[in-house]
């Protein structure tokens, strides 16, 4: 195993358990080795000649992918960003599907899990938005966003005690990592907050990079992954390698879990280009699925159009149809208000789009609140996960 960049080190530390309300230092054999991440901000990156042409594969991928899409792609980046989401929160074990995912965001509420992905289109959203500046803040903001409605004790801080991977009743001495300890999380994310935004190198690079180290560190007592994976969009959208839309490159990681968590390990030991060998991959899947979702969808928008081609095209009917694509659940208060429409202009284009098999009342709403889906949409969806999980690439 080649050594490109400095591996992370360790440092004996005690475990502390509690019995009987007293804290009491055990034997030696309740010892564990807690990671030290070495800086970064400063580090000269030597970059093999296949890691740097493979990235610039990648950039030029995604200009193209961008050419030929336009502004065209961006009434799905709603939907893409969900997607991104529920893909990101499956990695980590939480199941939610998309079209369960768009009902709940309506109020129809679907379950725990479903409320986690919710936090992670906010979080993935944050990442976005903030994107300009990357700061040790606007990451805790990131994190804010996760998890301020299902773990609001958790959302917006560092951790404060020990965390572990590969161990569940055993504690840190048995685990197979164990991250550094929370002294040292402040120093750590300043070093990575300076090196995301450094300007010298390959972006995408760079942002497969900081997200190894962001892993490494493990700042957060929970929601590390799916903050680490969002960061990974706001670096890309920051350097404006991605523009109108959010590739779901999470979707072509799902599927290669072992090799995912095999890369992070190897990261530890100095060497970046399986991480970054990885995201390519599930970059070049994400655009091979993501263009057959947008032509997908241009067929079935171009039979909606035909199904109007005798109305206004100012009219409530064509306004609610150009929303569905951001819009794929209907509530009709919402729905007239995005338009800018009365209720009843709503309800009667609605019912319209329902008469012509557009749109499907749903029958089990467990609130009763009348809303109707874009079946259409969930089958474009549950093809595109179809792809998704055979995702194409290097093995």
């Amino acid at each position: 195993m080649s050594t490109l960049w400095p591996p992370v080190t360790f440092e004996k530390l005690v475990w502390l358990i509690e019995e009987g309300g007293d804290q009491r230092r055990s034997t030696a054999q309740r010892t564990y080795q807690s990671a030290i991440v070495p800086p970064i901000a400063d580090e000269i990156m030597m970059i093999p000649s296949e890691t740097a042409l493979l990235s610039e594969d990648v950039r030029t991928a995604i200009a193209a992918f961008d050419v030929r899409v336009g502004d065209t792609l961006a009434p799905l980046e709603a939907l893409l960003v969900r997607i991104e989401s529920s893909a990101s929160s499956k990695i980590e074990n939480v199941a939610a599907p998309v079209p369960d995912l768009l009902l709940a965001e309506t109020g129809d509420e679907r379950g725990r899990s479903v409320a986690d992905v919710i936090g992670n289109v906010d979080a993935t959203m944050a990442a976005i938005v903030l994107s300009e500046e990357i700061t040790p803040d606007t990451i805790l903001d990131i994190h804010r966003a996760l998890l301020s409605s299902t773990h609001p004790i958790l959302a917006g801080r560092w951790r404060t005690d020990p965390v572990w991977i590969g161990s569940f009743s055993g504690g840190p001495p048995e685990a197979t990592f164990v991250p550094p300890a929370a002294k040292r999380i402040p120093d750590a994310m300043d070093d990575l907050c300076e090196f995301i935004n450094r300007t010298d190198m390959p972006v995408f690079i760079q942002a497969m990079v900081m997200h190894a180290q962001f892993e490494n560190i493990h700042p957060f007592p929970d929601g590390n992954g799916r903050v680490g994976r969002a960061l990974i969009h706001a670096m890309l959208r920051r350097d404006g390698l991605t523009k109108a839309a959010t590739l779901p490159i999470s979707a072509g990681i799902v599927s290669q879990k072992h090799r995912y968590i095999q890369a992070l390990t190897e990261y530890r030991f100095g060497d970046f280009a399986p991480i970054v060998e990885l995201g390519a991959d599930a970059t070049f899947a994400a655009l091979q699925s993501t263009s057959s979702l947008f032509d997908d969808v241009l067929e079935m928008t171009d039979r909606w159009n035909k199904l109007l081609s005798g109305t206004r095209r100012d009219s409530a009917v064509h306004r609610v149809t150009k929303a569905l694509l951001a819009h794929p659940v209907v509530e009709v208060g919402p729905m007239a208000e995005s338009i800018d429409a009365s209720p009843k202009a709503t309800l009667d284009a609605v019912k319209q789009l329902q008469r012509l098999k557009v749109l499907d009342p749903i029958d089990d709403s467990p609130d009763g609140q009348p809303r109707w889906v874009v079946n259409q949409i969930i089958t474009v969806l549950n093809d595109f996960t179809g792809r998704s999980i055979n995702p194409f690439g290097r093995h």
